[in-house]
């Protein structure tokens, strides 16, 4: 299985580089047969030659991939983030990548965030009129069609009862927005009616965070447009903890394509002082390892990744005392302990034959 690396702009360049070990070494003990080639898209491409996704990346990546790692976008030396937007909505949208996992992980446990990925306010329908510098009209569209929105719910309805799960919340804003809000109440609804397992609800958005902050536990699977779940997100990374804590996944059901990324962005106020958490992105990496049915390994990393952010190896952001570096080096000294007590397992899970250990 090959992947696709894009360490992107400021920690991811530092993130990404950190967590690679520990997949390769999963690998290897898994016999997973991973393997990965490193792509420099990002700020510092945009500004040496105005190109964020080169001509035929999609495609090359459809065809050659499963996956892409992905760092994080965003420089101060690109203001308006064009790079970031050519690069991770064509992403997006070129792969067909509608849907986006965030799980709020919590000491109650873990509430799964399903976010509509390319449509919506993000489908990029609308524009601006300036006159003497200045914009004097600017309108974006909020544009669904109701087979994404079809698509999206069947599939995050399906992956919650295979996850155990038995509340759904769709969160909406028809009141204010009536024509998509209405559009996601109909399809919620309808879809809802072939999972009776499943106990669904709806709430307001503005509600719905004031009651999420205030107490999540109630909580178990929640389904949410693309705006409204990027906001959530963010709340539900405050809840765990912090931005260097929220680990994604952005999936085309159809293909099994996936995006895996930290939720942190390029914290420009921390790049290059060797500080970031690389948490977020080692999560992410178990995310991918689930994904592509590897949960022995996934497990495993999750294990060694939490065991070392409570040590004080630990960066600054946990009340630890290490770098980026040092605690991704306590993870491999974990795992290095771990490894040779488990079993090689073939691709398919399945375990080795014992001249195979």
């Amino acid at each position: 299985m090959r992947i696709a690396v894009v360490p992107g702009d400021g920690i991811g360049k530092e993130v990404v580089p950190a967590t690679l070990p520990a997949l390769t070494a999963l690998s290897e003990a898994f016999g997973l047969g991973i393997d990965y080639d490193v792509f420099d898209w990002g700020a510092d491409q945009w500004l040496a030659t105005g190109v964020g996704l080169p001509p035929g990346a999609i495609d090359r990546l459809a065809r050659d991939y499963r996956a892409v790692f992905l760092g994080a976008l965003g420089d101060p030396r690109i203001p308006d983030m064009a790079h970031g937007r050519d690069i991770l909505l064509g992403l997006r949208r070129g792969l067909d990548l509608y849907v986006n996992y965030r799980p709020i992980v919590l000491e109650h446990g873990v509430i799964d965030l399903y976010r509509e990925n390319t449509q919506g306010l993000y489908a990029g329908v609308g524009g601006s009129i300036s006159r003497h510098g200045a914009v004097t009209v600017a309108i974006d569209e909020c544009v669904y069609t109701r087979e994404i929105v079809e698509h999206f719910v069947r599939h995050c309805l399906g992956r919650l009862l295979e996850q155990g799960r038995r509340k759904v919340t769709l969160v909406h804003k028809s009141n204010a927005v009536p024509n998509t809000g209405r559009l996601w109440q109909d399809v919620f609804r309808r879809e809802l009616a072939a999972f009776p397992e499943l106990t669904g609800s709806e709430e307001y958005v503005d509600s719905f965070c004031y009651n999420l902050v205030r107490d999540p536990t109630p909580y178990e699977g929640i389904l949410a447009s693309n705006l409204f779940g990027d906001i959530i997100s963010d709340i539900g990374a405050a809840l765990m903890g912090g931005l260097g804590l929220a680990s994604s996944a952005s999936i085309c059901p159809e293909t099994n394509f996936a995006l895996f990324e930290p939720v942190h962005g390029s914290a420009p106020d921390i790049a290059g002082k060797g500080t970031a958490n690389p948490y977020a992105a080692a999560m992410s990496l178990a995310l991918m390892l689930d994904h592509f049915g590897h949960g022995a390994a996934a497990g495993l990393l999750r294990a060694c990744v939490t065991g070392a952010a409570g040590s004080e190896a630990a960066t600054p952001d946990l009340g630890g005392k290490g770098t980026t570096q040092q605690f991704m080096d306590q993870v491999m000294a974990q795992l290095e302990r771990e490894l040779p007590n488990r079993r090689r397992v073939d691709v398919d899970g399945r375990p080795a034959a014992a001249g195979e250990l």
